[in-house]
């Protein structure tokens, strides 16, 4: 095996053991009674699946249905059965799962789950290639504007701070909010009360990992909060609001403006694994050429010195030549080797062979 063949060996199998399937979170937001379709879908593959999933992973982390190939859907709870239907099949890679009269108690964090038959092994288990997050409004006429923030463990989050209402009043501080689940909403951050301190006991959330930030913007002064060092247990809703002199501020409430901060464990740096792939294999690609070019070089270096091997001393010396290096007569005197015989004795000064050491040329025969 040559080197080439042993370095795409090697990256070859270095793609096939690293690969792995990340999915996306798709945000979905529903009033209660209103239903919600989630798409389940997973990449083409031999042999198809034969089963599917849809689980809950964050409030209520269990098994929603499962259904097998060109069977009917069985559903965990028996309360959920005349609320979900489904159309599609695991066998073509597509099953759409509809949950109708929603209720505040089907919020939460849904993902599917494919199974693949494995012969040597345990079934494979494939992850669809999204997620959702699905936020279900107890109070239609009070729903909250809700926004996405995705973030790995150990990873940090920017949320804006909006005023209450919209209002250009003169800004006090900032506070922070958030809601676990159908927990009650808990304060995090309050500048007013606070200034530095450590927050209430209630909270697990340490003001160290808080930190504000203000920047000049076309409407005035915008004002960011910072939330640090996040774990997977801090996924909630948050949200940031201004203090406004004169305003008020209800501890019981998140606001119209709030934020579904997602913090993934496992899956932390999924967004940016193609970007991993492809500088990978950039750099796979220059390191094949350049060990191409690497041999041929080399070959072509032996295969010159080859052809200029010098011809042993004896053969110049007796002028016996191989049949396959024989020159031609009149190349031995053009290259005028020190070993040829001269006839002319002015082309070959000092050859002390052909004068005897007593002889003196003509030119000292005259100097005497």
């Amino acid at each position: 095996m040559t080197g080439i063949q042993y370095l795409a060996c090697l990256w070859t199998l270095f793609i096939t053991q690293t690969g792995f399937v990340c999915s996306e979170i798709q945000f979905l937001e529903r009033n209660e009674g209103e239903s919600v379709v989630l798409p389940c879908v997973v990449e083409q593959r031999k042999p198809s699946p034969f089963g599917v999933y849809l689980k809950r992973s964050w409030l209520d982390p269990r098994d929603v249905l499962f259904k097998y190939t060109n069977s009917n859907v069985s559903v965990d709870k028996a309360g959920d059965k005349n609320r979900i239907s489904d159309t599609g099949d695991p066998s073509i890679h597509s099953l759409n799962v509809t949950i109708s009269q929603l209720s505040a108690n089907d919020t939460d964090r849904y993902y599917c789950e494919f199974m693949v038959a494995n012969p040597s092994s345990t079934d494979d288990r494939i992850p669809a290639k999204t997620e959702f997050f699905l936020l279900v409004n107890a109070d239609a006429a009070g729903s909250a504007d809700i926004g996405l923030v995705e973030t790995c463990s150990g990873g940090s989050a920017v949320l804006p701070c909006l005023p209450p209402r919209g209002g250009a009043l003169t800004v006090e501080g900032v506070s922070l909010k958030r809601q676990r689940g159908h927990a009650p909403v808990e304060v995090l951050y309050h500048s007013k009360r606070h200034h530095g301190s450590s927050p209430p006991s209630s909270s697990q959330f340490p003001v160290e990992r808080v930190h504000l930030s203000s920047a000049p913007g076309p409407e005035g002064i915008t004002y960011n909060l910072t939330l640090q060092q996040l774990q997977p247990d801090d996924s909630a809703l948050y949200s940031c609001q201004l203090l406004l002199r004169g305003g008020t501020d209800s501890s019981t409430s998140l606001g119209r403006h709030v934020f579904f901060v997602s913090v993934q464990g496992d899956q932390c740096g999924c967004s940016n694994y193609s970007t991993l792939v492809y500088v990978l294999s950039s750099a796979g690609v220059v390191l094949l050429l350049l060990l191409a070019f690497v041999v041929i070089y080399k070959g072509k270096a032996r295969r010159s010195v080859k052809s200029h091997t010098q011809a042993p001393i004896y053969e110049e010396m007796t002028k016996v030549q191989p049949a396959a290096r024989k020159l031609q007569p009149r190349h031995l005197e053009e290259m005028g080797s020190e070993y040829t015989n001269c006839h002319v004795k002015k082309s070959c000064p000092a050859n002390h062979y052909e004068s005897p050491s007593g002889a003196l040329s003509p030119r000292s025969d005259s100097q005497k």
